[in-house]
């Protein structure tokens, strides 16, 4: 990516430091402080200011004196919360509505003065690039379009192969006055944009969001949980022709965006209907996680590894065991989990100790409500339901009187449960023979051979494996649908 770099002095500062991203846009003010140069799984403070810097912009090519005094009330506001809570490094960008105005310096040249510090106003190019970078470094995606509307610019950008191979950015938003017949003819004359059918389509952005919230309102969805949400696109045509047609409040969307909904469910609908894509995904990504990982590019190589399950996972019993579990099963998961689900059966294992100092009757349901709400931005909802199915049964082993909500678990196929399910168990087995210890799991192998599931026992094997490891052995194999048989390696 060519997003222009943040310099190395910065970046070689904050390795250990705090960080604060002041994120100027065309409706809000953002501030964001990470700790740790943004690699935190959670921010020390987020809040959002709702300014309207793009107000009247369209009409008069300036930034209003009235949003400009309440940008600036806000920023400092900001800045004593920045210095009392000791942050060294802030990085303040602005977007559309500061790069459009004719008069943007009567905003820029107070709010410098008032942070003591330099704001990088983002060029088209730069904010899409920056959207998609805090998309594809968070959220595993190798083709599809991303969509980030803002209150004074729309950002499209095409990704094949995890890379940027198109993007646009068009000066309408939800702030921005356009007629039905204006979008049709500018979505249409981008020949990519059209051309680029039947791939996921990932929203971004305040408009999006609430489409989101929207959504899981209108259709009673059991999980309020906005990043991640898959929503078919007929379903979201048809919701968004409701929002359009919406009087005073929609249930779901924030009273203060109910002003700019209609024009921006304008520009979603037509936007979807032009791409054609199989699905939309509503993300919580934006440009601020753009700068986090511009800050950090050993982020942008693979969000798996950029999910800070290691924060998760410290405070597990043995070094090594999540690492040495998923190394002995790798190749017996490969065939029962399939190609699909690999990544998350890595995760399960990563993930497969995460409640053992829990109190030992309500371990399982403690765990599977972790995995839900854990603030990890590489899980779409099936695959984070998944794996708190997973986590569940490696604790409770075949009970279900305390699973997780029937109704979330109703958002898995039969074949994804049972492949939830037969993981849990196995990671049971293995907890309960090694007794959690990596060092015990060399005394023993595992294989699948002539529909059985084969367990060699060698030397010391034989000792550790007594009566309830066979029993889980058991377990696990019919949670397989196999028999089992055991091999003494000393006979």
């Amino acid at each position: 990516m060519s997003v222009k770099k943040t310099s190395q002095i910065l970046k070689l500062k904050l390795k250990k430091s705090k960080l604060a991203i002041i994120d100027i846009g065309s409706n809000s003010v953002r501030l964001v402080i990470y700790p740790d140069s943004g690699k935190y799984p959670y921010p020390l403070f987020n809040e959002r200011i709702n300014c309207r810097l793009g107000e009247k912009l369209f009409e008069t090519g300036k930034l209003s004196t009235r949003s400009i005094s309440r940008a600036l009330k806000a920023l400092q506001r900001f800045s004593i919360i920045i210095k009392n809570m000791e942050v060294k490094h802030i990085v303040p960008v602005a977007t559309a509505a500061v790069r459009n105005s004719k008069n943007n310096k009567e905003f820029i040249l107070p709010a410098e003065k008032i942070l003591s510090s330099k704001i990088r106003i983002l060029t088209k190019n730069e904010e899409a690039e920056l959207a998609a970078l805090g998309l594809v470094s968070n959220v595993p995606i190798k083709n599809g379009i991303i969509a980030d509307l803002g209150g004074g610019s729309l950002e499209l950008i095409l990704i094949k192969k995890g890379k940027i191979k198109k993007l646009e950015s068009l000066d309408i938003g939800h702030l921005i006055p356009v007629n039905q017949h204006e979008i049709i003819n500018l979505f249409k004359s981008i020949k990519w944009l059209k051309n680029s059918n039947n791939i996921n389509f990932y929203g971004t952005g305040g408009s999006f969001r609430s489409l989101g919230s929207a959504y899981i309102k209108d259709s009673n969805y059991p999980l309020y949980l906005i990043h991640g949400l898959s929503i078919k696109i007929e379903k979201s045509v048809l919701l968004l022709d409701k929002i359009m047609d919406a009087e005073k409040e929609f249930p779901g969307i924030p009273q203060n965006r109910m002003p700019t909904i209609k024009n921006a469910a304008n520009i979603m609908q037509n936007l979807i209907l032009v791409c054609d894509p199989k699905k939309i995904i509503i993300t919580g990504t934006s440009i601020r996680d753009g700068i986090v990982s511009e800050l950090n590019p050993s982020k942008i190589i693979n969000p798996d590894k950029s999910s800070n399950i290691k924060y998760f996972t410290k405070n597990q019993r043995f070094n090594g065991m999540q690492s040495a579990i998923k190394k002995f099963f790798d190749p017996l998961m490969e065939d029962l989990v399939g190609p699909k689900l690999k990544r998350l059966f890595k995760l399960a294992c990563q993930l497969s100790d995460i409640s053992w100092n829990e109190l030992s009757d309500l371990r399982g349901a403690i765990a599977a409500e972790r995995i839900i709400s854990l603030p990890l931005k590489n899980l779409l909802h099936k695959e984070r339901i998944w794996l708190a199915q997973a986590i569940y049964h490696r604790y409770v082993g075949l009970k279900d009187k305390k699973s997780i909500s029937k109704k979330l678990i109703s958002l898995l196929t039969e074949k994804e449960k049972q492949s939830a399910f037969a993981v849990g168990i196995g990671l049971r087995f293995l907890y309960t023979f090694s007794a959690g210890n990596p060092k015990n799991l060399d005394s023993i192998d595992i294989n699948i051979k002539n529909q059985k599931l084969v367990c060699v026992l060698k030397p010391k094997g034989k000792i550790l494996f007594d009566s309830n490891s066979e029993r889980r052995l058991k377990a696990f194999a019919n949670a397989c649908k196999l028999n089992y048989k055991i091999i003494d390696k000393n006979i």
